[in-house]
């Protein structure tokens, strides 16, 4: 995919209009493979608090959709909204965009395509299940909610999402910030001088100089 048609795609005619709700949903749900460099492309020239705000209000409607039950999915989410919301409001350097970008399709592609839910329909006597992406076993969570059919649904298979130590750091001081109320400069400054695995540039993550 060309970056232009990622912009058509998401009905920008410029990048730095990516600020809205539906924006981000269109992005995250889409089902054709989105390369991270396309994501980097798009993210220089997205104001990261805008972002961060974003994805926090994305995932507080993914996670009002999860069931009562499934409480594994549900921590698993929350980590990865803090996750993600700590990186985009931490960017001091090139590499931080890249690791963002690169996080962030991993949740993207994983999110809506390849995770497996097996949902059992309960509304007919058959009983069928279906094998759909947690993208689309969220939606029929909220319509069941809403007074739709009735499903059971089957996690298990889509709880294979691993966050790095480097990530979940970013986790944990959105967690702190959000339990103390401050406190974030110092914590920044103590990451710094700590030497985090999966920090550096690996073969799976693109350089910025591929872009060029």
């Amino acid at each position: 995919m060309k970056f232009e048609a990622l912009l058509d795609y998401l009905e920008l005619e410029e990048a730095s209009e990516f600020e809205y709700f539906e924006n981000l949903a269109d992005l995250v749900e889409a089902d054709m493979e989105i390369e991270p460099e396309l994501i980097y492309k798009l993210l220089e020239a997205v104001d990261l608090k805008i972002f961060a705000e974003l994805v926090e209000t994305y995932f507080e409607d993914v996670l009002n959709a999860v069931p009562e039950e499934a409480m594994e999915l549900y921590t698993l989410l929350d980590s990865l909204k803090m996750a993600l919301m700590g990186m985009a409001r931490n960017i001091e350097e090139e590499k931080d965009l890249v690791l963002l970008s690169d996080e962030f399709s991993r949740f993207r592609s994983w999110y809506s395509v390849d995770s497996k839910v097996w949902v059992r329909d309960l509304s007919g006597s058959a009983r069928s299940e279906n094998c759909v992406a947690l993208r689309d076993a969220l939606t029929l969570a909220r319509m069941e909610a809403l007074g739709g059919e009735k499903y059971e649904y089957y996690f298990d298979e889509a709880l294979n999402f691993e966050l790095d130590q480097y990530t979940m750091s970013f986790a944990d001081l959105i967690q702190k910030e959000t339990a103390e109320g401050a406190g974030r400069d110092a914590e920044l400054e103590e990451m710094a001088d700590v030497e985090i695995e999966g920090l550096e540039y690996t073969d799976q993550i693109f350089t910025p100089e591929k872009l060029h």
